[in-house]
């Protein structure tokens, strides 16, 4: 099959994968019941400043919960839809820019990184999120690569409405960015500073002032002093060392961890500047979030963009560096065959993991997980080239992962 038709076939397969799941499910206990009494009460008349269960909530913005709002006029607050379909949108979204960016095999490695996979089907916003950075990281490297000055306030804008989805790292990452691919370049372009930094600010306070005149000064103190500063600099949920996303990135960017270690070589070894922005932007999320005392893993959802991008970059040219990546694909695909061979075997050691594989149908799940990676070994070995590799890579533990929601998370 051509090169450019399979990698339309396999995007078409992930981007229709992420409505399986709100198909077979009712909300998660947690942060997704906890999302739907916001909304509710929201619906109630707490709009600006939204609450739970009668005290302001102050762990999110609401732009989040005000999409979701939206869809419930339609879908009713009782349907699993007006929940997922922000995160739906936000994926599809995300798939779009990464193609823009880099082409189809971007949004290929992108859509089925596991962690934007799973989170693309549930209420959290985190992909919208996402989407929003790359938006205004892709206005900045076009600002920086061509001087365009209306890309530097689209950028700004989309800074702002990143911040109005999950909160202030948005503008963080952003000023990184910036200064990383100042340092790097030695020059900036001119342009209108000045308007994508009002853009940047102005859009939060939109919404923030109202919130302030509501909440009074309890309100103010607990979302700038705690949830803002007191997360960054003292956190009391989730403390996690300096080095935590360093120790978790295996298992944060699966399955692409080895091919981006390659990747990120190869920026260098060719000297690419657009590999090199996106090793800046990688970094730009990486060392923010690092230095927060509060870490969680999703929280590197916003570094799998650029991961993306770059290891679609090894396409770019048939040198030793993409039949590296190639081995690097080959290498995460014998390691998912034999993870999928071995585990009943080894959890049949341990008497509560042996009780889960005795469950139906999770004996079969490490079984399409073995067979699909041997299929996809096969495939590359045969073609020898980086493509056929990536989407053999991609779709099988998103196989593995269409088998648990289709017959595993209705049990």
């Amino acid at each position: 099959m051509p090169r450019d038709r399979a990698l339309t076939l396999a995007l078409g397969i992930v981007a229709l994968s992420v409505f399986i799941s709100p198909f077979t499910r009712d909300l998660f206990v947690g942060d997704e019941t906890k999302y739907s009494q916001v909304v509710r009460e929201i619906r109630a008349g707490a709009f600006f400043l939204p609450t739970l269960e009668g005290t302001p909530f102050t762990h999110k913005p609401p732009l989040h919960f005000w999409m979701i709002d939206a869809f419930t006029h339609v879908f009713g607050v009782y349907s699993m839809w007006p929940f997922a379909l922000p995160s739906i949108i936000g994926f599809a979204f995300l798939l779009w820019l990464m193609w823009r960016m880099e082409g189809p095999l971007a949004a290929l490695v992108c859509g089925t990184s596991v962690m934007v996979w799973g989170s693309a089907q549930s209420a959290r916003m985190d992909v919208t999120f996402t989407a929003m950075t790359v938006a205004a990281a892709w206005m900045l490297q076009r600002f920086l690569d061509d001087g365009d000055r209306r890309a530097l306030i689209i950028a700004g804008v989309a800074v702002g409405m990143a911040t109005l989805i999950k909160g202030p790292m948005a503008p963080v990452m952003a000023i990184f960015l910036f200064a990383f691919e100042w340092i790097r370049r030695k020059r900036l372009p001119r342009g209108n500073y000045a308007l994508a930094i009002a853009a940047m600010i102005v859009i939060p306070l939109l919404w923030f002032v109202p919130a302030m005149l509501q909440g009074g000064d309890s309100y103010t103190r607990e979302v700038l002093v705690k949830q803002t500063a007191g997360r960054a600099i003292g956190a009391w949920v989730h403390r996690s060392p300096i080095w935590f996303y360093l120790a978790h990135a295996p298992a944060d960017l699966f399955p692409w961890f080895l091919p981006v270690v390659i990747a990120i070589i190869a920026a260098y070894r060719r000297a690419e500047s657009g590999a090199k922005f996106y090793v800046s932007w990688i970094l730009a999320v990486l060392i923010p979030y690092s230095l927060m005392s509060s870490k969680l893993d999703v929280y590197m959802m916003a570094m799998i963009p650029p991961v993306a991008l770059l290891i679609a970059r090894l396409d770019a040219q048939d040198d030793p560096w993409a039949q590296r990546g190639r081995i690097a694909n080959l290498v995460m695909l014998v390691l998912l065959m034999v993870s999928g061979a071995v585990a009943p075997f080894v959890a049949n050691r341990n008497v509560e993991a042996a009780a889960i594989v005795a469950l139906p149908g999770v004996e079969s799940l490490f079984v399409t997980l073995a067979v699909t990676a041997l299929i996809g070994i096969v495939l590359s070995i045969r073609s020898r080239n980086f493509t056929t590799s990536a989407i053999s890579l991609g779709l099988v533990p998103l196989a593995m992962l269409v088998y648990a929601a289709l017959f595993l998370m209705p049990l």
